[in-house]
């Protein structure tokens, strides 16, 4: 099975309280990036999720934690060899009925996965976001006062500087 396969049957299993992000996500918005996983937040309780995607005879487990910067469940499974995570939407910065669908896939609205992606603030992260700002330069204060929301606008700003993201995205949106 295919990555963008396994995407489509995930989110139709969780259908209609999920949206597609991470990597894939990115790459619909123009993003281009490696990704060997599919995420997906959902406005489910992991339970749910658990129930739904045993019910596909889909094998999966919720890791549960107290840290005060992770979230608090994570739901985690193997899909026909492709890795996939479940993560809570509110937590992820993802807003119910802020979506779009793209290239058949329900989706964040921009927004809301720039959102997300300052709420993780990694670098992987902090490469899209500073990619979309690029590519859409309507995005690009946006961008700084999210990751300046979020704490995180010095990792924005060292991508934004980054003279090879700028040579691949800059004016292409």
């Amino acid at each position: 099975m295919q990555l963008s396969e396994a995407a489509h049957r995930l989110l139709d299993i969780l259908d209609p309280d999920a949206v597609l992000i991470g990597g894939i996500c990115g790459a619909l918005y123009g993003v281009e990036r490696f990704t060997r996983d599919v995420d997906i937040a959902a406005d489910l309780e992991p339970e749910t999720i658990i129930q739904r995607l045993k019910d596909a005879s889909i094998d999966a487990a919720v890791r549960y934690s107290n840290e005060p910067d992770d979230l608090s469940w994570v739901v985690h499974g193997l899909f026909e060899g492709i890795e996939f995570q479940v993560l809570p939407a509110a937590e992820t910065g993802i807003s119910r009925g802020l979506f779009e669908v793209k290239a058949g896939y329900k989706v964040p609205d921009i927004h809301s996965f720039m959102v997300s992606k300052c709420i993780a603030a990694g670098q992987q992260d902090m490469h899209d976001v500073a990619a979309l700002c690029l590519l859409y330069p309507e995005l690009n204060s946006a961008g700084r006062e999210l990751a300046a929301k979020y704490g995180c606008l010095e990792k924005l700003e060292s991508w934004l500087s980054d003279r090879r993201l700028r040579q691949r995205y800059a004016g292409k949106g």
